[in-house]
């Protein structure tokens, strides 16, 4: 009887776990709001608050479901891309050469802006030896690969917008230069970088002026403070209201 109760009750906690975030995404779209937003959200806090209340045993099985839908997914949206952009009927004729050009600039200048002012600013609540250095960040601005999340955005505009083909056709190749051209010599790419993971980096802060470091750890005790604070009003506030 105990067994049947707990079975019963892990199967309980997957589905819900399971069904939230389409639930979310139904009220979005309800709303007239971005369902994708929603799922994102809805996953970040299923992540700190609701795993935290459901049994380990749901854990397990949630995890390997979690890692199947999402392997499974990807495929599937990369299949979509390879078929969409030959099998179907685009207005080619209503965009030229130009176009696609231009989207690449500009898409390319937009992403070297965001990755350069994100990390600029991130590097200064670092220490000398956890910065950000260059070549890591040209290899974000690279690495930038389009896919499931442009993919849903253009396929949405299609059907809302009166241009919305051409910017799914213009979305699908852009898609596909990346994937193939970029995903093709991003591994060469990173071995003549040497980007590599290290468990360990070496880190000394020899030859750096008493100034330098000063204002380091003054950036570093302002970044701490203000993380302390969240955390504790996290815990104090949010944890027990969610977390049982």
């Amino acid at each position: 009887m105990q067994s049947q109760v707990a079975s019963q009750s892990v199967t309980s906690e997957i589905s819900m776990m399971l069904m939230c975030p389409w639930v979310c995404y139904l009220i979005a779209e309800g709303l007239s709001l971005s369902g994708i937003v929603a799922i994102c959200t809805n996953g970040v806090f299923l992540n700190s608050y609701a795993q935290q209340n459901i049994t380990n045993d749901s854990k397990r099985v949630l995890r390997l479901t979690y890692e199947t839908v999402a392997v499974t997914a990807e495929q599937l949206v990369f299949l979509f891309l390879g078929i969409g952009l030959f099998a179907f009927h685009h207005p080619y004729e209503k965009m030229g050469v130009g176009f696609v050009i231009a989207t690449i600039l500009n898409l390319n200048f937009a992403r070297f802006l965001n990755v350069m002012i994100t990390t600029s600013l991130v590097n200064c609540s670092r220490t000398e030896k956890t910065k950000i250095p260059n070549k890591i960040k040209f290899i974000m601005w690279l690495s930038g690969l389009r896919g499931a999340m442009a993919y849903a955005l253009a396929l949405k505009c299609a059907t809302d917008l009166e241009v919305g083909p051409i910017i799914l056709i213009d979305t699908l190749i852009y898609a596909f230069i990346t994937v193939i051209g970029v995903g093709s010599i991003l591994n060469p790419i990173l071995s003549k970088f040497d980007v590599k993971r290290k468990d360990d980096p070496a880190s000394d802060d020899v030859g750096k002026s008493e100034l330098e470091l000063g204002d380091e750890q003054e950036f570093q005790s302002l970044a701490k403070r203000v993380k302390s604070r969240l955390s504790s009003f996290n815990r104090r506030i949010v944890s027990p209201i969610f977390i049982k």
